[in-house]
């Protein structure tokens, strides 16, 4: 009887751990399909160039490589590798595309907040050391180093941030925060950040993480909204 009753429970606990080991196996077959698939590699090598820019401004800021050697040698190269993959892989180029989009209104956005900062004198306007750092020149145009804050900096981690599979004003507020984690880290480390851009400050830092939390609030509902139109379009076609 000890025996019927054993088999009996053993075969009761397989039958009840069985769908757990079908779902398991069913989740593992998911996510090798996805990393077997043919657009994954160019994904993630599209998500890591979009940090290429605000990577050599680090850079430069280190004093590893000035920027406008890696501006002309790497950032202009590598654009045109994002624009190549882009166009090889359409639906991965508009998906970054967007990116790169919501990125540069994103910026604009944080900008309303960090201009009524410089404008009342809490804050100095930085921006345009980048031009001149990228060019190699004290008389840049200030535009020079806002181009490369919307497309460089503000845009292309936009591009990285598309190409992410999180879709939410939570995940761009939680992307913005690890940006301006990243920058504190670089104007702590760096020899010379500070000069360079601005003193860190306790009223500077919260002005920067302000910044970065519109910053990432607005592109996370941006791409949503660019996403869903997409979706949207491509349904009534």
């Amino acid at each position: 009887m000890r025996h019927v009753i054993t088999n009996h429970q053993r075969t009761t606990t397989l039958s009840t751990s069985a769908p757990f080991v079908v779902g398991s196996e069913r989740v593992w077959h998911k996510y090798a399909s996805l990393l077997l698939a043919p657009t994954v590699l160019p994904r993630i090598v599209l998500a890591l160039l979009g940090f290429v820019p605000i990577g050599s401004l680090c850079i430069a800021l280190f004093g590893l490589v000035p920027l406008y050697i890696t501006a002309r040698f790497v950032v202009l190269p590598v654009a045109a590798v994002v624009i190549a993959l882009g166009l090889r892989y359409p639906p991965i180029g508009r998906l970054a595309l967007l990116g790169l989009i919501a990125g540069v209104a994103a910026t604009a956005t944080y900008d309303l907040v960090r201009l009524a900062f410089v404008l009342s004198g809490k804050w100095s306007d930085f921006i345009p050391v980048i031009g001149r750092l990228a060019l190699l020149d004290e008389h840049a145009s200030p535009v020079w180093g806002y181009l490369w804050r919307y497309i460089g900096n503000g845009g292309a981690m936009g591009l990285t941030f598309a190409l992410l599979p999180w879709r939410s004003v939570r995940a761009g507020l939680l992307y913005g925060a690890c940006i301006c984690g990243c920058l504190f880290a670089t104007l702590i480390l760096a020899p010379g950040a500070q000069q360079a851009l601005f003193h860190l400050t306790l009223l500077t830092a919260t002005m920067a993480l302000l910044g970065h939390l519109v910053y990432g609030s607005a592109l996370g509902w941006l791409l949503g909204r660019l996403t869903q139109q997409r979706i949207g379009a491509a349904a009534q076609r």
